[in-house]
């Protein structure tokens, strides 16, 4: 299984979720620009992302997986089975949405890490900024890159792109994985994933918010397993 991280996640957010799928054989990277990923020199279009995770799985000798999205890397998971269908067996979008309406403003990103406290975790709540509190809790807790540049590139990324028109060709099994309490992806964007996707559940975590396969990564990788088998 594949696994793409969220935005400016690093490789390391994903370890609680592994372990809990250790009978797994799951394999992720740092997107560029994260973690020792070398940053490009300009902006890539989430199209060249997909492209990349094509060639990422040629090289490692894989013609099919199972993909396993995160916040921005639902996107991109969205992206790569849209581009590539033949090399997607089933997806799995978790917080995630069908465009850019779920993501921060770069201002409020570059406002956030001009901020000196915001690795202190007893202001992990002292900002009322939800986007700033999630930052904070990534941060804090070693899941998110401090570069600004990265979430730059990121966020860029998804300046013109948008699957909504496109998800009725996916044709794999899915399963839209939210957080009942998500401050960033709010409940209808994965409402929207399920009704527009033909082969779609939706799996709601109950009090969890945007970083449950943190959180709770038992419960994520109980909702995977009972989709995979």
């Amino acid at each position: 299984m594949l696994l793409i991280n969220g935005l400016g996640g690093l490789i390391r957010a994903f370890d609680p979720l592994r372990d809990e799928l250790a009978d797994y054989q799951t394999i992720t990277w740092d997107v560029l620009g994260v973690g020792k990923s070398q940053l490009p020199r300009w902006p890539m279009r989430m199209s060249r992302h997909a492209d990349i995770i094509a060639e990422i799985l040629g090289q490692l000798g894989i013609d099919q997986i199972d993909v396993c999205g995160v916040s921005w890397g639902g996107a991109l998971a969205q992206e790569f089975a849209l581009r590539h269908p033949s090399r997607v067996r089933r997806l799995i979008l978790a917080a995630t949405s069908a465009g850019p309406v779920m993501f921060v403003k770069p201002v409020d990103i570059l406002e956030f890490f001009a901020s000196k406290r915001r690795t202190s975790p007893s202001t992990l709540k002292a900002s009322p900024h939800p986007i700033h509190r999630l930052l904070r809790f990534g941060v804090v807790n070693g899941m998110l890159t401090t570069n600004p540049r990265t979430y730059y590139h990121q966020l860029t990324a998804l300046v013109d792109w948008s699957s909504l028109l496109r998800l009725f060709q996916l044709r794999q099994r899915t399963m839209i994985l939210a957080g009942e309490l998500d401050p960033l992806v709010r409940r209808y964007n994965a409402n929207i994933l399920k009704r527009t996707i033909r082969h779609a559940e939706l799996h709601v975590l109950p009090g969890e918010g945007h970083f449950f396969v943190v959180t709770n990564a038992i419960g994520t990788a109980r909702a995977i397993r009972d989709f995979l088998c």
